[in-house]
């Protein structure tokens, strides 16, 4: 039997016979799309960053160089941190390490498509601390002398001050056992154990007028600065570093310890030069810094004589005071022994109208002041 199909039954299936070939289609289409990006995923795990280190400065005598790591990679995700040598990660493809010691220092690049790579540089030129090599802080110059017998450096305005080598890494204090002296002398002393040195100034203090404020300076040939309180001093030496805009270091008020350390310095090539008054300037005029020519020793001028020189000891000094009191039982006076703990400031030195050694001490209230009373500062990391 023969049977008719119609013509609307024929188009029906046409269409859906083109309708099932194209979601075929989509479909492989899709998956052929799928498969595509799933092998890019794949072959990006293998593409490595890229790291490249610099030194900030090649220089030898270094105190500090700064490493500059910058991280690359050709994947389309990027970089996602750099691990620093001591382990902490910064975020990015930039990043700067500063190290103060020689030595090899590695630096790991993370992509963010997980794969990481390392790369180390060696530091070489790094000052290794010693007594014979001083460091020369940032805005000084080397002028004149050897670290032995006074190294002497300059900032541009003229400051001059001398390394004190230490070659023990421990400062020299001669009344530590003293129980009426006292000192602070921690900072300094920490930073003598590191570097095996500090800088002392090389002249008595004396005024410097910078735009239009008054500052204490380490200058030749200038009259030292006199009828200074030593609350006054300690507060203008101490301002001396921010006032000259010095970056690496700080000053302060010369203590003890930098006194005495100083004097068995000086001792060790000079004999008895801290208990002699036949060198310095005692004439009884006050003469301008440095030109007092038998009392410059290592570079340094005028510890013994020209002016007195206030330091931060503290010399305490106990008295007995009566104190009186009235008994009421009996109508009658008691005297009860007490006593009193007066603070003194200790004064280093002779002067031009007193004969004392450099190493002679003698203590005085805060606000007071005199003609022949000055300063000097220290400068150290």
């Amino acid at each position: 039997m023969y049977y008719k199909v119609s013509p609307v039954i024929i188009i029906v299936l046409i269409v859906m016979v083109v309708f099932v070939a194209s979601v075929g289609v989509v479909l492989a289409v899709k998956g052929s799309r799928k498969a595509n990006n799933n092998d890019n995923v794949v072959a990006s795990t293998d593409i490595e960053p890229q790291l490249q280190l610099e030194l900030s400065s090649e220089k030898e005598g270094q105190s500090k160089v700064t490493i500059t790591a910058n991280a690359t990679t050709e994947d389309v995700e990027g970089i996602q941190s750099i691990v620093l040598p001591d382990g902490s990660q910064k975020r990015g493809d930039y990043a700067e390490y500063e190290v103060t010691k020689n030595g090899k220092y590695t630096f790991e690049a993370k992509g963010n498509n997980g794969v990481s790579t390392s790369l180390a540089i060696e530091v070489k030129n790094i000052r290794e601390a010693s007594s014979s090599e001083p460091y020369i802080p940032e805005g000084f110059s080397h002028i004149e002398g050897e670290a032995e017998t006074g190294y002497v450096i300059e900032d541009k305005f003229g400051n001059q001050f001398v390394w004190v080598p230490v070659p023990s890494g421990k400062l020299t204090r001669n009344t530590l056992s003293n129980t009426k002296y006292e000192d602070n002398i921690s900072t300094l002393g920490n930073s003598v154990a590191q570097n095996y040195g500090f800088y002392m100034a090389r002249y008595e203090a004396s005024s410097f007028d910078r735009n239009g404020a008054r500052m204490a300076a380490s200058m030749k040939g200038k009259m030292p600065w006199t009828n200074i309180s030593y609350s006054d001093a300690a507060q203008m030496a101490s301002d001396m570093g921010s006032a000259f805009d010095y970056q690496e270091c700080q000053t302060a008020l010369m203590n003890s310890a930098a006194w005495d350390t100083v004097l068995a310095w000086i001792d060790e090539t000079e004999e008895n030069y801290s208990t002699d008054i036949s060198q310095g300037n005692y004439s009884g005029e006050l003469r301008n810094t440095g030109e007092t020519e038998d009392d410059i020793k290592n570079n340094i001028c005028d510890l013994a004589g020209n002016v007195r020189e206030w330091t931060t000891e503290i010399f305490k000094e106990t008295t007995p005071v009566t104190n009186t009191s009235k008994n009421k039982n009996k109508n009658a006076v008691n005297e009860v022994p007490v006593s009193e703990t007066v603070t003194y400031r200790v004064i280093r030195g002779g002067s031009a109208n007193l004969d004392r050694p450099a190493s002679s001490h003698a203590g005085y209230k805060e606000n007071t002041s005199e003609a022949y009373w000055g300063f000097r500062m220290i400068l150290y990391k």
